[in-house]
């Protein structure tokens, strides 16, 4: 039995997408007056037990659940510090956007915007009209597809029941037995939760659309701990109830989601 590898000299499709994209955003935004270096930023770093829990691993599913739940109030507790304009590794094109004058900074942030739709048109042939609609398309066509694709297959079925039996046991209320439920109930659960914590809180959420909102603001270290504590221990029945479902939805569901992002020269 023989197989084919890739050399690891030859970049990956999307990374070669990804950066045909960056040459032409830097030449649509030269067009318009401005320096821009093509910046691909690397991938997030997955550990070894990160990627296997994302292929649907019990065991790393439980290490990763047992500190992150399902990911909702993890980063009150524990925010993400971005990356600061000088620091190594930034996008070179932050410190020259800081550099300009008030004026050009203001032309910039009308150009990058039109410059990056144009660059991910011409590349990939996906019509956007920015960044933000860019990963809003991937976000809803991942949705479609995985619906299509998986709620209607048998086996998925059978134990997207068999797991929603077993969370009705121990006290948990599930709306829906379809597959792609089953994958985003308890998400859906917490982020309503916070959701309702920001709208109560003093900051207008003007700009999102609706039934957005910003994060919460007042949420004490000790008040996001709690919620977050509380999550753990729904999203570890959740996974004890959907071991099997786990093992078999989220190896087609990761397949879905990098065959979909690959399309827009998102690497997946």
């Amino acid at each position: 039995m023989s197989t084919t590898v890739q050399s690891s000299a030859a970049p990956a499709p999307e990374k070669d997408t990804a950066r045909q994209i960056q040459a032409a955003l830097a030449d649509c935004m030269k067009g318009r007056g401005f320096t821009y270096v093509p910046f691909v930023a690397p991938p997030l770093e997955f550990g070894d037990e990160q990627e296997k829990a994302h292929g649907g691993d019990h065991v790393a599913m439980k290490a990763e659940r047992s500190k992150r739940g399902f990911g909702v109030f993890y980063h009150l507790v524990h925010p993400h510090q971005p990356k600061d304009v000088d620091d190594p590794g930034a996008n070179p094109n932050w410190k020259i956007k800081r550099d300009l004058s008030p004026a050009q900074q203001e032309a910039y942030d009308k150009a990058e915007p039109s410059c990056q739709a144009e660059a991910i048109t011409k590349v990939t042939g996906k019509v956007v009209k920015s960044e933000e609609d860019r990963f809003a398309q991937i976000n809803r066509l991942i949705d479609q597809t995985v619906k299509r694709e998986l709620d209607g297959d048998p086996e998925l079925v059978g134990l997207a029941s068999a797991m929603a039996v077993c969370l009705s046991g121990k006290g948990h209320r599930v709306t829906s037995t379809k597959p792609t439920a089953m994958h985003t109930w308890g998400w859906d659960l917490f982020t309503a939760q916070k959701n309702e914590i920001a709208k109560n809180d003093d900051i207008p959420d003007t700009g999102l659309p609706e039934g957005e909102y910003y994060e919460p603001s007042r949420l004490s270290p000790v008040e996001a701990r709690r919620h977050l504590d509380r999550e753990i221990k729904v999203a570890l029945d959740d996974l004890e109830c959907g071991k099997d479902f786990y093992a078999a939805y989220q190896p087609r569901f990761r397949q879905i989601e990098r065959r979909i992002s690959e399309q827009f020269g998102v690497m997946g």
